[in-house]
């Protein structure tokens, strides 16, 4: 996950930190959508975790 995450251009810390908020309160089991969006390449994790 953190060579995924610098691959396309996010700070892994953030990452990992956001898909840690996001996940446990998440119904990502019965929405697809919530996966995708917490994919690195999703432009909401591009803009969420971009590397400064």
């Amino acid at each position: 996950m953190i060579e995924t995450a610098k691959a396309n251009g996010l700070d892994p810390f953030l990452y990992l930190q956001s898909l840690l908020q996001h996940i446990p309160g998440s119904n990502y089991l019965k929405d697809s959508t919530i996966m995708d969006m917490l994919m690195p390449w999703h432009p909401y994790m591009q803009q969420t975790c971009k590397q400064k």
